[in-house]
């Protein structure tokens, strides 16, 4: 008895400590984001904001309050691979886990989940926002009203969408890593294909505006990159019923 709680008492002084150190980075990382908020909130008015529609505030604090969701949110992302490597650090320590990490396949795997965040970034930043906000402006000016969008909303917009894109192109990198170490079967995904579709217009329908072209342009390359996952995945095959 005294063996087992000596056991869950270094368990839980380990865990504080690595809350305390998540803690501590995340507020570094929230801090220097926060100075470049005003940066990002100018940017993206340049960039993204259609000539002749308007930006303005409606309480005292939107500003503010503006700065430290886009802080939260780089903090957040920006923590990831700290996170994930805590996480597997703390599993490779454990007997049950079988899965060989070697730093050759991390560095590999680790460029190529950049690489498709940042294109996912750049498709949703340059190509998909400023179609879909312009044809939302246009089809305002056509009704005869004056955009006039709040800040908040506007810019946390541009925001979410540009992390959610860069996620979303990280599927064929994930579902490639699952058929690979055979968390999830390739059968399984084939099989319930038609079902993922669904999933993923229902996400789109979330994380958008009440849109269908807006829903379409989240939903559709969902279901492409899915499909491209499947087939490299089908060409590398999966690990252990590889061999």
């Amino acid at each position: 008895m005294n063996s087992f709680m000596e056991d869950i008492s270094v368990v839980i002084v380990s865990l504080r400590k690595k809350l305390a150190l998540l803690f501590s980075v995340f507020f570094i990382l929230f801090m220097i984001s926060f100075q470049f908020a005003g940066l990002i909130i100018s940017t993206i008015k340049d960039d993204l904001l259609p000539e002749g529609a308007k930006l303005v505030y409606v309480s005292p604090l939107e500003i503010m309050m503006l700065k430290m969701k886009i802080a939260l949110f780089v903090g957040a992302f920006c923590l990831l691979p700290f996170l994930l490597f805590l996480a597997v650090k703390a599993l490779m320590k454990r007997k049950f886990v079988k899965i060989k990490i070697r730093k050759g396949p991390v560095a590999i795997v680790s460029f190529f989940a950049l690489l498709s965040f940042l294109a996912g970034a750049s498709y949703a930043y340059f190509i998909m926002l400023p179609l879909f906000i312009n044809y939302l402006y246009l089809n305002a000016a056509a009704s005869g009203v004056t955009a006039t969008y709040s800040i908040f909303s506007f810019i946390s917009f541009s925001v979410q969408a540009t992390l959610i894109f860069g996620l979303v192109f990280e599927t064929p990198l994930i579902l490639t890593l699952l058929t690979r170490y055979d968390i999830v079967q390739y059968e399984t995904l084939v099989k319930y294909r038609k079902h993922i579709y669904v999933i993923f217009l229902i996400i789109g329908a979330i994380i958008t505006p009440p849109d269908v072209i807006s829903q379409m342009m989240v939903g559709v390359p969902l279901v492409i990159f899915f499909e491209l996952s499947l087939l490299i995945v089908r060409i590398m095959g999966t690990g252990k019923r590889k061999k």
